[in-house]
Order: C-alpha cells, then sequence, then structure tokens
C-alpha cells in the first residue's frame, strides 16, 4: 500500500534526531498536513528541529516508546509512520537494558499502536548493523549477520535491528500491516551528533581540527566505510511510504567506498587544514573494523523505489562543516 503524503498526518518516532529533523523537512516539502514528532529528547541537550517546530504542521510531543497508551493516543488519525527511535551500538555499551527495551519492546509497541489505528503504512529504520561488520567488498541484502571478531555491543544492536524487521514481518503476515525496511548504511549530515561509532571519524576529525590537533587514525587508514547523506535518507522514507511495494528490506546507502585515511584527508582539505594525522593504535573504544572495499549495493532501492543517492560524500561533508562553523 502507498501512503499519499500530501495532505497526510504522520508520526515520526525518534523524529528529532539527525535523520528525522531532516525527514520533517522533507515531509513538509511534499505538504503534509500533519507530522507529530514523537520523541522525548534523551540522548541530545536540545531536539534537532530547530525552527521547524514553528511551523503549525509540526507537533513535538514527549512521547515515551516504552508507554503503548501514549502512543496509540498520539498515532490516532495517522495514515503513516515512521519508527527512527534506537539505542545504537556505543548506546548498547553504555546501557544495554534501556537499549533492548527501546530497541525491541518500543518498536513492537509502535507496530501494536499502528495496527490497532489502522495506519496504512509503517516504515522501520533499520541498519546496516544486519550484515555484522568486519566485512568487505559489495554487500547486498542477503548478506548474512557476521559475528566472529564483532564487538559485542554492535551484533548486540545489529541483532535488535534484525528483530526489528521481522515483528515487521510478523505484523504484515499476521495483520497484513504494510510496511518496508530501510536499512541505513552511515548517516551524515547537518546535525551531526557523536552517538553513531562510524559517523564520529567525521565529527572527531573535524572537531581535532578546529582545536589545532592532528586527526586520528587506526591502523594504516585503509578500513573502508560507506556514508550516506541525511537528506538523500530522508527522501528514500518519503518514497518508501509513497511506494506501493511491501513487506521487503533493502540497503539505503552511498554505494561507494572510502577508506578513513581518505576521509580523514577529504575533511582536512575541506577545512583548510594542513595538519596530518596521527596513527593509533586499539584503545578498547568501541570500533567497528572493516574490510576492504566496503559499499552496500542499493539496487534494490534504485529497482523498488527508484531511489539512488544524489549528494556526493564531498558535497556532503561541505554542507556538514558549514553548518558547523
Amino acid at each position: 500500500m502507498s501512503i499519499k503524503i500530501a495532505g497526510a498526518k504522520l508520526l515520526i518516532a525518534g523524529g528529532a534526531s539527525l535523520v528525522g529533523s531532516h525527514l520533517v523537512r522533507e515531509l513538509l516539502a511534499r505538504e503534509a498536513a500533519r507530522v507529530v514528532v514523537y520523541d522525548p529528547v534523551l540522548f541530545d541537550r536540545n531536539d534537532s528541529l530547530g525552527p521547524l517546530k514553528d511551523d503549525p504542521r509540526v507537533s513535538l510531543v514527549s512521547g515515551d516508546v516504552l508507554k503503548l497508551h501514549q502512543f496509540i493516543a498520539h498515532m490516532e488519525g495517522c495514515d503513516g509512520a515512521v519508527n527512527l527511535a534506537a539505542y545504537m551500538s556505543l548506546g548498547f555499551s553504555q546501557n544495554p537494558w534501556d537499549a533492548v527495551d527501546v530497541n525491541i519492546k518500543g518498536h513492537l509497541n509502535f507496530l501494536e499502536s499502528a495496527r490497532l489505528n489502522k495506519v496504512g503504512k509503517v516504515i522501520f529504520a533499520s541498519s546496516s548493523a544486519v550484515y555484522g561488520f568486519g566485512i568487505g567488498g559489495g554487500i547486498s541484502e542477503d548478506m548474512p549477520h557476521k559475528t566472529e571478531g564483532v564487538p559485542a555491543p554492535a551484533v548486540a544492536y545489529g541483532s535488535s535491528k534484525i528483530m526489528g524487521e521481522q515483528l515487521c514481518r510478523m505484523y504484515k503476515q499476521t495483520h497484513d500491516l504494510d510496511y518496508l525496511a530501510l536499512r541505513f548504511s552511515t548517516v551524515y549530515g547537518e546535525g551531526q551528533h557523536h552517538r553513531a561509532a562510524n559517523a564520529l571519524y567525521i565529527i572527531d576529525t573535524y572537531e581535532r581540527l578546529q582545536r589545532g590537533e592532528p586527526p586520528q587514525l587506526f591502523g594504516d587508514g585503509s578500513e573502508s566505510k560507506d556514508f550516506v547523506y541525511v537528506g538523500d535518507v530522508a527522501r528514500a522514507i518519503a518514497m518508501a511510504l509513497e511506494s506501493d511495494a511491501t513487506d521487503q528490506a533493502m540497503n539505503i546507502s552511498g554505494g561507494r567506498s572510502i577508506t578513513t585515511k581518505a576521509l580523514v584527508g577529504m575533511i582536512t582539505d575541506i577545512v583548510g587544514s594542513d595538519i596530518e594525522p596521527v596513527y593509533m593504535e586499539e584503545d578498547g573504544r568501541v570500533r567497528l573494523k572493516t574490510g576492504k572495499g566496503l559499499h552496500y549495493v542499493n539496487a534494490r532501492a534504485l529497482a523498488v523505489l527508484g531511489w539512488q543517492p544524489e549528494v556526493p560524500l564531498a558535497e556532503g561533508l561541505r554542507r556538514l562543516i558549514s553548518s558547523l562553523a
């Protein structure tokens, strides 16, 4: 089932976040009638919505995903809903009790609220973490979950996303609730936070350069990443809502590999610095190692949604860094 965004009422759980703020902007541009942002704003000091909160079509609700009655009440009358609410790998390492509750029980509450309110379609923010880490090359949707040698918090996070996808499938099979699961690679962009282990390469490099300190690289800098610009992610979610497709999972990614050394070099050039990076040994922090040439193949998203990334990494980084200056 597809949702026509123009004139629709939509709820975004975890919508005061990096992705959420850009999604709100995308939905308003597509003339949504009302956007309910269901988010207690616990992870960051402030929400990421900024002046978007002044739009009369936007309602910021301090809602708890673990309180089913709240979810049901605020999802009433919604045509579609998006679940972005989640703890990431670093969150699992710091607070596993809450992370499990939010990522699994909270998602179940989201689905049950959608069922009871007869929501037409839901979108689940899954993750490339479902494939594990320490892998390289092109990763498509049939890749199994790799756990050997992967830090336990990252395995737990990826496993919670697998569980989330399967709960969506259960609700489709038992209640005919239409859904799509979108597996994001590392999301970056204006409003960048410090919670995503891979995206820390960007924000940490920028902040160190601003302090006149050398960026840090682990190993020889040959580890590879796949970054996707947050505006492209928001557009993918909107297209998923408006698509007739259902009961599928697909990669939403940059689709290109970049080494951490090349990434740091790109950021250094944009900042206009000549400070050389320093090479680090492992120091115990949660790190998500990857193999050579890692990228997430997004051919299914193109075939099913007509989506492909539009913002090149260099341009996206310039936008992010400009917003921080």
